[in-house]
């Protein structure tokens, strides 16, 4: 049976904030639990780039705010908890990541880290996590590698990001069904997701009658993909196959849409934001782009009647000084809080080894922005919570959605 998560309460709060809106409770929780919950509090924290990612914690935190005003979340030991949430900066550096969720967990006695942001960030914390025993819950990266160390790092569960060799492959059945004889240009960060994307993406087509012509790798601190994209353009390659992220998704748009090259692009799934990414490239540069999702693109009103974007619209106009409705940053952020909610509310016991269960073990959940026919699903054996999503094509300056894909548990 499906769990839906409605989320429509009446704001209490005044602002939403980095912080729970009550103060902290002192009392310890009965029992043998673990550090950062007691019988009223539960302690979350993260870190993000707050220049881009920011939005997301606000989301996040008016949420719990709202939860927490009306008596906190029902856990599933019987316990209302007002969930206490702390989001630190770290620039997208991965070392300030480190040194964000060592104070987290050390000083602040986080009880899990929640929704942490980026491939990078992740690695570099993943393996001191695991020493010390605290889960690391849905955070927002699909690389393969999660699932290549599962048995050394078990406390990471619900990744929000789709696994990486899944999206590639369905983004290479794709290119085989339309393009059966592409030849493929593929743009690439030079990091782990970028490589096991370009690694993924050989295995697929091998053996197909398409094959990649030419492939250009950028690095994080490159100021400009211009050049790149140039170089794909002059190998004659006539499908595009986009594993960019944040801007240099726009940038390469917009190049190839200033050189006439007109190829079958395909973009990755993590950088499909409309404000942010596709507008600053110029509409025209994103018309026919293909990629995937599995919420709602809030920037879009196509789906205002809907009851779960009208629940959007109002919790975000109840939080206006800090949200705007339009943005899909936040909306984002809106939806991992809701899943974390939904793991709560079935946790059984106050121990940290009974939220990655429950984290775990989340079957057929959807959200207030969730697509029609996607569902959350997870498993101890399949750190992703991502398991189904929807093929899209941005055209007239909206994505459009085709019907829900859904992850064979063979692969």
């Amino acid at each position: 049976m499906k769990r839906i998560l409605a989320v429509g309460l009446t704001a209490l709060c005044a602002t939403a904030s980095l912080s729970a809106c009550s103060g902290r409770d002192t009392a310890t929780a009965a029992g043998d639990c673990d550090p950062g919950i007691t019988d009223t509090e539960i302690h979350f924290g993260t870190s993000l780039v707050q220049s881009i990612a920011g939005p997301q914690a606000t989301a996040a935190s008016a949420l719990f705010d709202e939860l927490n005003a009306t008596g906190g979340v029902a856990m599933g030991d019987g316990k209302s908890r007002k969930i206490v949430y702390t989001a630190l900066d770290d620039g997208y550096d991965p070392a300030r990541t480190v040194g964000n969720v060592r104070s987290l967990v050390e000083q602040q006695q986080v009880f899990a880290i929640q929704n942490l942001i980026g491939t990078a960030s992740t690695l570099a914390v993943v393996d001191y996590l695991a020493q010390k025993n605290v889960p690391l819950v849905f955070p927002m990266t699909g690389t393969d590698e999660l699932l290549a160390t599962l048995d050394r790092r078990p406390v990471v569960a619900g990744a929000v990001n789709p696994q990486t060799g899944w999206e590639v492959a369905e983004r290479a059945e794709q290119i085989l069904r339309d393009h059966p004889q592409a030849k493929v240009g593929v743009l690439y960060p030079n990091d782990s997701m970028g490589n096991g994307s370009l690694a993924a993406l050989t295995s697929a087509l091998d053996g197909s009658g398409a094959r990649i012509v030419a492939q250009q790798s950028y690095e994080q601190t490159t100021p400009s993909v211009d050049s790149q994209v140039v170089n794909l353009a002059n190998s004659g390659a006539d499908v595009f196959v986009n594993f960019a992220t944040a801007s240099f998704v726009t940038q390469s748009l917009k190049k190839t849409h200033e050189l006439s090259w007109k190829p079958e692009t395909y973009i990755y799934s993590g950088a499909t934001d409309t404000n942010f990414v596709l507008a600053p490239a110029g509409l025209d540069a994103a018309e026919d782009v293909h990629s995937f999702s599995w919420i709602y693109d809030a920037s879009s009103t196509d789906h205002d009647q809907r009851p779960g974007m009208r629940n959007w619209r109002a919790f975000a106009e109840r939080h206006a000084d800090a949200i705007k409705s339009t943005d899909t940053i936040a909306a984002t952020g809106y939806n991992t809080a809701q899943l974390l909610v939904a793991a709560l509310e079935q946790m059984k016991g106050c121990t940290r080894a009974d939220l990655l269960d429950s984290v775990q073990n989340l079957h057929g959940v959807t959200t207030d922005l969730s697509i029609d026919g996607v569902t959350f699903d997870t498993s101890a054996d399949y750190p992703y919570a991502i398991t189904s999503m929807a093929p899209m094509t941005f055209r007239d300056g909206s994505w459009h959605y085709d019907a829900v894909v859904t992850r064979s548990t063979d692969r």
